[in-house]
């Protein structure tokens, strides 16, 4: 972890924009904490929907109720140089130097930035324009809030099948758990800066994108931390999605780490992927895509009978998300949501299985968790601190 401002990270690859970055216009109530908004935004190109994204923040940060905010991009590898654009709307840029993930880029950022509340945005996230002043308002309102996280909109920006599934997904997981939360989410998500720096900020030992930012909400919830999902924080979100890297993002940048800090800490939250709903589909999936094989097995096609009661229940249990669908793209597309939704179901059942059980049994024969040797994954705590 290196999220300390120290004279060594202030001399690599940064490079001002303006002598300050944008002017921060503390907003409090009477008596309350002025919030003085830094919004961090990681990046590795300069094109495509990058432009969008921070023209919003801009945007949004001029216009009345955005009380101004400071504007930090960091650029992770060796970056050229920046748009015009940029430079002239008064963005603090800087660069990583080489390419070493999100996380060391948030962190960079965060040894920059002068504000007493950080807002990481991804660079293909497009803030809605009354996010910040929500966020400020909840910072200032709430002096025991820590940390606070948003969701995206329902109208995702790529209009691909898969894409549309995977965005409205998350859109209907967040709007569906409003309120004191377990994790973080560095999409949109918000934390003082104090308690930031007094976890260590985000474990650059995560290479790649992952579920860094979790991990970092499960260190400030265990500090005594109270982190909130607002849904009414929406931004829209860029993302193309290919039904194969859904499936191998799903897998080994989530599934997989997610499973092992689960079993490192010995704590299966309840919260948004975890609830007890998303479980019982789990385990529905597993078992309905298991009577396919029991049939052929048993020569005997009367397993296969349970198959539609099964998906029934499961398209019970989520019937607002497929509404939701319904309403947003017709019919057609309701039906292949269905069909992603079970197959996400069904790898993510099995990646968690087969992480839990493969790492008790390697640790058994006394050697390193097995997902480890595939996923180049950082150390967890306990390994850290031996």
């Amino acid at each position: 972890m290196n999220a300390t401002k120290t004279l060594e990270e202030r001399s690599l690859g940064v490079e001002k924009a303006g002598d300050s970055g944008l002017a921060v216009d503390p907003i409090a109530p009477s008596g309350g904490e002025a919030i003085c908004l830094s919004v961090i935004m990681p990046t590795v190109s300069w094109t495509g929907c990058f432009e969008p994204c921070v023209r919003a923040v801009l945007e949004h940060s001029a216009a009345r109720g955005g009380g101004g905010a400071e504007i930090l991009v960091v650029f992770d590898g060796v970056a050229g140089p920046p748009p015009v654009w940029l430079t002239d709307a008064g963005v603090k840029v800087l660069t990583t130097g080489d390419c070493r993930g999100p996380a060391h880029a948030r962190n960079l950022g965060a040894g920059e930035a002068t504000g007493n509340v950080l807002l990481f945005l991804d660079a293909d996230v497009e803030i809605a324009p009354d996010a910040l002043e929500r966020i400020r308002t909840a910072f200032t309102t709430s002096p025991d809030l820590v940390a606070l996280f948003g969701s995206y909109d329902n109208a995702p920006a790529c209009r691909g099948v898969v894409s549309q599934f995977r965005n409205l997904l998350h859109h209907h997981t967040h709007t569906s758990h409003p309120g004191r939360a377990a994790s973080f989410w560095s999409g949109c998500g918000a934390i003082r800066s104090a308690a930031f720096f007094d976890v260590g900020g985000f474990d650059d030992d995560f290479r790649h994108p992952s579920v860094e930012d979790i991990e970092l909400g499960l260190r400030v919830q265990a500090a005594g931390g109270r982190i909130v999902l607002d849904p009414a924080v929406q931004c829209k979100h860029h993302k193309s999605w290919s039904l194969r890297s859904m499936v191998m993002t799903d897998i080994f940048r989530r599934a997989v780490p997610w499973t092992q800090l689960i079993l490192e800490s010995h704590d299966l939250p309840v919260t948004l992927n975890l609830d007890w709903g998303n479980r019982l589909c789990g385990a529905a999936a597993l078992f309905s895509a298991g009577l396919v094989p029991l049939s052929i097995a048993i020569r005997s096609w009367w397993p296969l009978l349970a198959v539609p009661v099964v998906l029934l229940a499961m398209a019970w249990m989520h019937l607002d998300f497929y509404q939701l669908c319904l309403r947003r793209r017709g019919v057609a597309f309701a039906f292949a949501a269905f069909a992603l939704h079970w197959l996400f179901y069904l790898y993510s059942t099995l990646t968690f299985a087969a992480v839990v059980i493969g790492t008790k049994v390697s640790l058994a024969l006394g050697r390193l968790p097995w997902p480890r040797l595939f996923t180049a994954l950082p150390k967890t705590s306990n390994q850290r601190r031996n």
